[in-house]
């Protein structure tokens, strides 16, 4: 319980850019309790349904799997731990803070270091429910799964053309891959 704690810790510190481009630290320190791309994957389309940050349900899920009740309890308050640190300090030295040049060119940097890191994850995502790939570079188990590159298609032009509910692009997202699974 003390590994996945600090593991989660961690996280709380150094996850910047918002949940998801905290979404690569969180798979990359929960594999090491065991988690797998398919559960990782599992875990996003959670997050889509069940309210809270991210980070919040990331640790639940995890900790849950990794060690029951007790752990999944641990390891979500050591992900809050940071942010009830880090924003009264803030908000005390705010306007020294912004009265530096260096602060703005620092939060530029970490937010495009942010967006590589979500487009990173996506694409792993994405080769592990289309292709059956595991990770980036892992081609020898590519298998292509059509449907699943229909419902991605079908929900990113849905959301970019039409600008429809996330909530309902990912209700329909289950209920035709329900449908398929059955068919």
């Amino acid at each position: 319980m003390l590994a996945i704690t600090l593991a989660f810790l961690k996280i709380g510190f150094l996850g910047f850019g918002g949940g998801y481009a905290m979404l690569s630290l969180i798979f990359s320190e929960a594999a090491h309790f065991g988690l797998t791309v398919q559960q990782f994957a599992d875990l996003n389309a959670l997050d889509g349904l069940i309210p809270g940050p991210i980070a919040i349900n990331s640790a639940t899920y995890v900790g849950q799997l990794y060690g029951g009740f007790g752990t999944a309890l641990a390891a979500t308050l050591a992900v809050c731990v940071p942010s009830l640190i880090i924003v009264p300090l803030y908000t005390h030295f705010e306007a020294r803070l912004n009265d530096h040049w260096q602060v703005p060119a620092l939060l530029k940097g970490i937010k495009s270091a942010a967006v590589g890191l979500i487009l990173a994850i996506a694409a792993l995502l994405m080769l592990t429910m289309v292709g059956n790939v595991t990770t980036i570079t892992d081609w020898s188990n590519y298998q292509a799964d059509w449907l699943s590159l229909i419902i991605i298609i079908f929900v990113a032009t849905a959301d970019l053309r039409w600008h429809l509910n996330p909530l309902l692009l990912i209700l329909l997202a289950g209920l035709l891959g329900g449908i398929s699974y059955y068919l």
